[in-house]
């Protein structure tokens, strides 16, 4: 066995007369060296340090072996660069790196594709509200006409075609519509509303449904952030009136629709949430009672939930009808009617679970960052540019973020990158499992500003959204789509990252370190979704790369424990302390990266996988073929979409790449350029079956990766109305499985990935009082689109 290599140190301690046979580097690099030595000169260097291996090397190979391995083995040199072209860097050095500019300016994107300003939100409500009765938010009536969900006003998205010959100069300036989401006498109704000029609907605009009644049923109509709460209050009253003896002999005095309530013993409030397992044609609130204790934070309620639930019916479109069923009390239930509990306490027959109000350090957060007094810089328009960079920003008033018209040097990466939707699924019994889809309350409204010096730096820059929620004390929000306001959810700044974008250390003597700093552009926005935050950071960086991050933040949602009334919660939660349970849940986001490489719209997918298995190997003393094993590289293209087909989930046994790639573009080395999804993080899908009702509501919890051929129609990957009666089917529904069931050809078509990632939640105590921010994400990287690593090597620094 040959030893290993010399030291440094060793290597300094040559003998001269070795170090004088070795050639000058100038030969070396010219390849004069071959000749200048003869064989019986090089064993004597090779014996000189005292390396077997070298001398056996030598005589097989002779001089040929000197220019590759012998002289910079021996003199610790590497090979000489050849000489630079006249005025440029010479080949090897490192140029200064320059800062770069990060501006902002109106594009020919946003024009397009920028969401409805805030003018632009007024001015359609109120024209439809002039012109077809409607009222901005839900009112007692039966009769009522209202402008509903997040989705109420917002931007009905153009056509791509025409998009994208207006933002490459070859075609006029699509018009702008919005589409209106109605709701009312039994019926949902969308609307195409426009046109609309210099912020407002132009005069002779128009009133025209894109989905008329039936195609949506009533019961699934869209989540309201507080009118169903509104509307139910009386109905609340009434039937906790009913239970007032036990209610105050339970947990105090601290109902305030009751007599002898006392503030300072605290508040019970409540919120609804959708009953998801209610059977086909029903709707279903559940109304969870929380404490708010008195002189703290109304946000420690999060961690005091009361042991008490009932369940509201609510699918009728006259309020009045409503009505109180499955009502559970510590534990105890469902009763049908808050008589029949009473009836029970009075009989002895219904248990008092223990209950305990106290407060501490463990339920607010006792240290924060300072707010910084620094004004926020605020841009008036979404255009960004930034080095090689240059994108337009938007945020929808449902889904949140969007990036588009994402250009490297010029050339078109993406179409769009937009957040979809967040499910968030609770593990649970027939009480207390349910799900939230986020973007059917809102990803973007829900929200406030961000704070300079804490969500962003204090040089970062500003970008506005609409919002026509208005949050009220204790966590609700109403909602107005005729008031609406500007706020700035999205903020802009450049980092430098902790690590570099490359770094190596060349084997010299002495040894010499070289790296390059991660300069990134970073977009960051963030919704709060009641108890939630969902912080989510899109970073650019000087190599093609774009990763997409997703963190989970704020409180988790609680259940009380007992382990006398329900010990079966440990079967779904985490106990963090002796009265509170936190239940498993999931956190599931998906994306929309609509690629378009190199501006290219007609795409293929590739799958790389690398798989292992025999190979043929001539290795053998007698040199006949026999088996080895060996990893190998497996390429395919997959040619039409489908479940199973085109859908795909990361397995760590079984790594693959999966790329959008432009099969006539190819390098002089054979490869088509293209650009690659890459989970950044172990990433977890959904794992409840496929047939429960909460996978039926969103499909897009299934996959890593769902690639479909693009429709204008097709543009999210969820409905807005995805929280009710998932078993009632919505005509033509915004839905990754009715995509994929068309079962088109995916080769050489304009294509898009949906991407989603997630994490499953299992509580610690260290989450409370909150959680420490934890999340899921992916990169789209460069697969062969470069010749070379264009950070490391730019090749258009010459020009």
């Amino acid at each position: 066995q040959a030893p290993s290599r010399p030291s440094r140190r060793a290597r300094a301690r040559r003998p001269a007369a070795c170090r004088a046979m070795l050639p000058a580097p100038e030969k070396i690099a010219s390849g004069a060296v071959a000749g200048g030595l003869g064989a019986r000169s090089l064993r004597r260097l090779a014996t000189a340090a005292q390396s077997p291996l070298l001398v056996a090397l030598l005589s097989a190979f002779g001089g040929a072996f000197v220019a590759l391995a012998v002289v910079p083995y021996l003199s610790g040199a590497l090979w000489t660069a050849p000489a630079a072209a006249p005025g440029a860097a010479p080949v090897g050095s490192c140029a200064a790196v320059k800062a770069h500019t990060l501006s902002f300016s109106q594009t020919a994107a946003e024009d397009a594709l920028g969401e409805l300003s805030a003018d632009e939100v007024q001015s359609v409500a109120r024209w439809f509200a002039a012109e077809h009765g409607a009222a901005g938010t839900r009112n007692s009536s039966a009769d009522c006409v209202w402008l509903a969900g997040p989705s109420a006003v917002e931007l009905l998205i153009p056509l791509k075609n025409e998009t994208v010959a207006y933002i490459e100069g070859r075609g006029p300036r699509p018009q702008r519509f919005a589409r209106v989401t109605a709701v009312g006498r039994g019926n949902v109704e969308e609307y195409k509303v426009g046109p609309l000029v210099d912020g407002r609907v132009a005069p002779g605009a128009t009133a025209e449904v894109i989905r008329a009644a039936g195609a949506v049923p009533f019961a699934r109509r869209p989540t309201e952030t507080n009118a169903d709460n509104r509307l139910s209050e009386a109905l609340l009253n009434s039937t906790l009136r009913g239970m007032a003896p036990l209610l105050t002999e339970a947990f105090g005095p601290v109902f305030p629709q009751l007599d002898g309530y006392d503030e300072s013993k605290g508040t019970v409030g409540y919120f609804n949430r959708n009953d998801a397992l209610r059977p086909e044609g029903d709707r279903a609130d559940m109304l969870i009672f929380q404490l708010f204790p008195a002189n703290t934070r109304v946000e420690a309620a999060w961690l005091h939930p009361i042991p008490l639930l009932m369940k509201v019916n609510t699918t009728s479109s006259d309020p009045a009808a409503w009505t109180v069923f499955g009502i559970y009390f510590c534990s105890q239930g469902p009763y049908s009617s808050a008589a029949e509990l009473m009836a029970d306490h009075s009989r002895g027959q219904v248990r008092i679970c223990p209950f305990n109000a106290s407060t501490g350090i463990w339920d607010v957060p006792q240290r924060t960052t300072p707010k910084s007094e620094k004004p926020r810089a605020i841009e008036p328009h979404g255009g960004v540019s930034w080095g090689p960079w240059s994108f337009t920003l938007t945020q929808r008033p449902s889904t949140g973020p969007a990036m588009v018209d994402v250009r490297f040097r010029g050339e078109r990466i993406l179409y769009e990158l937009s957040l979809q939707d967040a499910f968030a699924g609770y593990s649970g019994d027939e009480s207390s499992q349910f799900f939230y889809a986020d973007a059917s309350w809102s990803m973007s409204m829900l929200s406030t500003s961000l704070l300079p010096g804490v969500d962003c730096p204090e040089d970062a820059h500003y970008l506005s959204a609409v919002s026509w929620m208005t949050l009220l004390p204790g966590g609700v929000a109403e909602a107005d789509p005729t008031q609406p306001h500007a706020f700035y959810p999205i903020c802009v700044f450049e980092f430098t990252e902790d690590h570099t974008l490359w770094r190596h250390m060349q084997n010299s003597d002495p040894p010499d370190v070289r790296g390059l700093l991660r300069k990134t552009i970073v977009v960051r926005s963030v919704a709060t979704v009641a108890n939630y935050d969902y912080i989510t950071d899109i970073k650019l960086r000087e190599d093609g790369e774009i990763e997409v991050k997703t963190r989970f933040a704020g409180f988790i949602e609680s259940r009380y424990f007992d382990p006398v009334g329900n010990p079966a919660e440990r079967k779904f939660s985490t106990i963090l302390r002796p009265d509170l349970a936190g239940p498993v849940h999931s956190h599931l986001v998906n994306w929309k990266a609509d690629i378009d490489v190199a501006g290219v719209r007609a795409n293929a997918f590739q799958l790389t996988k690398v798989k292992a298995g025999e190979v043929e190997s001539r290795s053998s003393a007698a040199g006949e073929a026999r088996k080895l094993v060996s990893k190998y590289i497996e390429r395919s293209v997959v040619e039409r979409e489908g479940v199973g087909v085109s859908t795909f989930v990361a397995h760590p046994e079984h790594p693959t790449i999966w790329a959008v790639v432009d099969q006539k573009a190819v390098s002089p080395a054979g490869n088509p350029r293209g650009y690659a999804v890459q989970l950044g993080c172990w990433s977890t899908t959904q794992v409840l079956p496929f047939s429960h009702p909460f996978v039926k509501a969103t499909p897009l919890t299934k996959y890593h990766i769902a690639v479909t051929r693009h429709h204008d129609g097709e543009y999210r990957s969820s409905e807005v109305y995805a929280q009710y009666d998932a078993a009632a089917a919505i005509a033509n529904p915004q839905d990754l499985d009715r995509y994929l069931s068309d079962n088109e050809s995916l080769v050489d078509e304009d294509i898009v990935a949906w991407i989603g990632v997630g994490r499953e939640h299992i509580v610690r105590q260290e989450d409370l009082p909150l959680v420490s921010n934890f999340g899921a994400g992916f990169s789209l990287q460069p697969f062969n689109f470069f010749s070379q690593n264009v950070a490391a090597s730019p090749p258009w620094t010459s020009q």
